[in-house]
This record gives structure tokens, sequence and C-alpha cells, in this order.
């Protein structure tokens, strides 16, 4: 017998949105009203908002502010939540404080059931605009955030999303529920900064490598190091894990971590991953996201089973270091690794040394052997460590 799905179940793209400070007991009725109102009229003129059919949206007001739900098209609440800010930030240039009006949305794509309030009108409520109202809950003024199902898919649409879509961190909803949530931004809509409500930030990264060495081993660790700018000193960093499962039970998921020597948060590294078959890897949790360290786990297309081989997964950022150095601890041994640094010829580096510091005496001791080496309009250096490196060492790269 197939399933039967009741008749009044919808799936919907929802957009959820409230005054920030409207209930404050220092604001008049008045301003109140005013607020509400213009804030209605704003929606109800903005493009994205006007075409779209009565039949394919729906509408709830919840007092200081509202739920609209798309029956069609992704895209619409993002659109919809950018013209909304545009408005209002040349609406507030005109006003004085108390007059301003900010706001936060949530945005978030699921099922909701359409029921009959006490007066025989359609309404609609569930899981899909609870949580878009739980996302929004955890914003402050102008931001924009989005659950991270909502987000992938768009950017799968487009890459223009990609610009304005940045993974922010991981958050903990009502309930213990933890979701990694997306942030909207760009030169004239949304808010960077970081919300600090339901913020989850505590390091666990050493302890799941702790756990996982029972687990995980690498066959092999390279690093492709490429420095794209010699006056910045911005590096391009691919490390790629070759692995192997020596558990009985499949692994769906890694865990990484990058430390930088320049503030940036987790989107300004332009993080992406892939595995063996470069496909891309999706974020499914950031843990940390602190100005020098970020904490991540990526969902593995396909587990990886005991004694599956050819595995491999590979995590590609960018960061300045000014201090034209690199270094990388390894929190698991590898039998083999491989570094590769590229740079411009003749722009000012003479010999770049790679260190090997053991973490017993944590001596700095350069490697004894002459690297690989290949020169043309970019100068690439190779060293190959075969012993591999053990848990708790570090290599250093110096230019």
């Amino acid at each position: 017998m197939g399933l039967k799905i009741p008749d009044n179940l919808i799936h919907a793209s929802f957009f959820f949105i409230d005054i920030v400070g409207l209930s404050s007991p220092d604001m008049s009725t008045n301003t109140q009203t005013s607020k509400i109102k213009f804030l209605n009229q704003c929606i109800s003129e903005s493009n994205s908002f006007t075409s779209i059919s009565k039949d394919e949206k729906l509408v709830l007001p919840t007092g200081d502010g509202m739920a609209v739900g798309f029956l069609a098209g992704l895209e619409h609440p993002l659109n919809l939540a950018i013209e909304v800010h545009k408005k209002l930030n040349e609406y507030n240039k005109t006003k004085v404080d108390t007059d301003k009006i900010f706001v936060r949305i949530g945005c978030h794509s699921g099922n909701i059931f359409v029921v009959e309030d006490v007066l025989g009108n359609k309404n609609f409520w569930g899981p899909g605009i609870i949580m878009a109202r739980r996302v929004m809950d955890l914003g402050d003024a102008a931001h924009i955030l989005m659950t991270s199902t909502m987000a992938e898919s768009l950017i799968e649409v487009s890459d223009n999303y990609k610009e304005i879509i940045h993974p922010m961190h991981d958050y903990q909803l009502k309930h213990k529920e933890i979701v990694l949530l997306y942030s909207i931004y760009g030169d004239s809509f949304g808010n960077p900064n970081t919300p600090k409500r339901g913020l989850l930030a505590k390091p666990k990264l050493h302890d799941e490598f702790s756990a996982s060495k029972k687990t995980i081993s690498y066959n092999s660790v390279e690093f492709d190091l490429g420095l794209k700018n010699s006056k910045t000193n911005l590096l391009d960093t691919k490390r790629t894990y070759y692995f192997m499962n020596n558990s009985e039970e499949p692994i769906f998921e890694v865990s990484n971590g990058i430390i930088t020597n320049v503030e940036k948060n987790f989107a300004e590294l332009n993080v992406q991953a892939s595995d063996e078959k470069n496909r891309d890897l999706q974020i499914k949790g950031i843990n940390v996201d602190s100005p020098f360290r970020k904490e991540f786990t990526l969902k593995l297309n396909d587990p990886v089973f005991s004694g599956d081989e050819n595995k491999s997964f590979a995590v590609r950022y960018q960061s300045e270091e000014p201090d034209r150095f690199y270094e990388n601890m390894f929190l698991i041994n590898t039998q083999k690794f491989i570094l590769k640094f590229s740079f411009p010829t003749n722009e000012g580096i003479d010999k770049p040394r790679l260190y090997h510091i053991k973490h017993q005496d944590r001596d700095k001791k350069m490697l004894d052997m002459d690297p690989d080496t290949k020169q043309g309009v970019v100068t690439q250096v190779k060293w190959e460590i075969v012993n591999g490196v053990s848990e708790n060492d570090m290599i250093r790269l110096e230019w």
C-alpha cells in the first residue's frame, strides 16, 4: 500500500520578517503603527512580491511583521529580502533614529499544513514556517539568515548566489536542534556580523581527531600552496587527504580545521571542498569561526566502508601570510607527505625552506633534502617526506 500524503500538505519557500525593537516601551503607539504600515507597504509594493500571483503565495501577518510562503521558486524569499532591505535603506536615510525601521529576516524551505482558523479563513502552519521563524529569531538588525538546505540549493542554481550567500556558523535552536546557518549580505543589504544568540563555539576538533584515530588513517597527505600575490603574500592552499576506513562502521563525514595568521571569518576564506571524483562536498557544520581558527565538518557524498581504497577529500581556501611562512600541525599520522609550493619567478623569492618540527622537542629542523624544482614563469618546488609526518608534528614553510 502506497504512502498517502495529506491533501493539506504543501511545500513552500518562506520569508519571515519582523521589526527589531518594535515592542520597546519607549516607543509610542503611533510610531509602532507607522512602522508596521510602512513595512507592509514596502513588501506589498516590491516587485518580488507583486510579480507572484495570489495563487502562488501565502501571507500570514504576525503583528510586528509577516511570513510569506512561495509555492514555486526557491529564489523568491531571497529576492524579496534583498528588495525590502534596499527600500528600507533608502527610507532610513531621511529619518531620525527613532523613526528608522530595522528588520531581521529568516528564510527556509519546507513543508506546511493549510488549515482553517476559527472564522473559516485559510491559514497555514508547520515545520517549514516554524524553522523560518526560529532562524529569524537568532538575527540582529539587518540580518538575512537562511538554513543550509535552502542556501545550498540556491548556490547550485547559480554561481551568482555564491557571492552573497555566506556560510556562517553552527547555531542551537529550540529543543537543542543544531543547524548550520548562512548569512545573506552584499553592498546594500544584509549584515556581515555574526549574531551571538544561539551561537555554538566550542572547539571539538582535537577530540574528534582523537576518536577518529581508530577509524581513519592517512595513506598520504598532499599540500599544494600557490603564492598568488608576492606583495600581500596571498596564498592559495589546497590540502588533499588520502584516507582509509579502519573500522567496521561506515564513515559519513570528516572534520577539518584551518588556522590563519590574519583575522578572517569563514566566508572570507572562500572554503571549497571536493572528493576523489572532484565532486563538491557539502559543509555540514561550522563549529568554530574565531578570527584565527576555523573548525568545520564535511559531509561525504558516499559512505566510506571498511577497506575502501582510493578515497580522498580536498579542502581549498585563500588567506594572506604577511610574515611569509605557513604552518600546519598534524592531528593524525600520515604515512607520506608531499608539499608543493608555487610562486611567480623573479619576484624576490630566493630559496623557500621547509622545516619538520617534531612534537617531542619542538626544534625547528630544515629538511635535509634537495627539493624537486621546476622553473618557468612560475617556479614550483616540491618536497616529499616518504616516511610521513607523525601525530602532533608540524611542518613550516618559509619563503
